[in-house]
């Protein structure tokens, strides 16, 4: 008579060392992803392959500034910062490489050292609508909010298209008890972006507080508190 296929697995275990008991219940390993330091370390070597090509040999400002701005589009956070500081040491007065680094200090949450990258920034380029919209946002993660409603402003006044401007202005005037002005900027961003659901979700949060401006204003540092914690 043949052996059983559980004698067979018993067997089989036996062989291996391995307790039947354990083998039972044993589950396959699940493979763990990389790392953080895996990634870093790639990046770090993708990061030395690009200085060392054609295209990126260059000491200068500019060529500095565009490896920063590659390595920001591939998602090395890091070395962008390296080569934004480093086209900014190269050139004091290289208005955009402050923005880049402001830009990459804000998505490390490191908001006061944005704001001082982009402050930098628009006194460099008083034009630059982007540069002021990012201030505005780094001042909004420090609290300096009648700086971040300026820096709003600004930003609105040079992109008057961008939708996105006028929501964080009318937040930015919830929170300092603005009442009518805050519902100007969020009637502004609708009409930009009717579909625009935040704009629609602070309008609303106005509406419903218009009449008490303290709680206007709490709900707003509620609103400015989630916002920032989550990113």
């Amino acid at each position: 008579m043949g052996l059983s296929l559980a004698a067979l697995l018993s067997l089989a275990f036996l062989f291996l060392g391995v307790p039947v008991a354990e083998a039972s219940t044993a589950t396959p390993a699940v493979a763990e992803g990389p790392t953080e330091a895996d990634l870093e370390a790639e990046f770090r070597r993708a990061r030395e392959r690009l200085r060392a090509s054609p295209a990126f040999s260059g000491t200068d400002a500019q060529t500095r500034y565009r490896l920063a701005e590659e390595l920001s589009h591939r998602g090395d956070m890091n070395g962008a910062a390296e080569e934004y500081r480093a086209a900014i040491g190269l050139d004091p007065e290289f208005g955009e490489a402050y923005r880049g680094l402001g830009q990459v200090l804000l998505d490390y949450h490191n908001y006061a050292g944005a704001a001082e990258a982009l402050e930098a920034a628009v006194r460099l380029h008083r034009d630059d609508g982007e540069a002021h919209y990012w201030l505005g946002r780094a001042l909004m993660g420090v609290g300096r909010w009648p700086e971040a409603a300026q820096a709003m402003e600004a930003a609105a006044r040079i992109k008057p298209e961008d939708a996105e401007a006028f929501v964080d202005l009318g937040l930015l005037h919830m929170v300092q008890g603005h009442g009518v002005e805050a519902q100007a900027a969020l009637d502004r961003a609708i009409r930009l972006k009717p579909d625009d659901a935040e704009a629609h979700r602070l309008r609303e949060l106005l509406l419903r507080h218009q009449e008490d401006r303290e709680q206007l204003v709490a709900a707003a540092r509620k609103v400015l508190h989630d916002l920032f914690e989550r990113e």
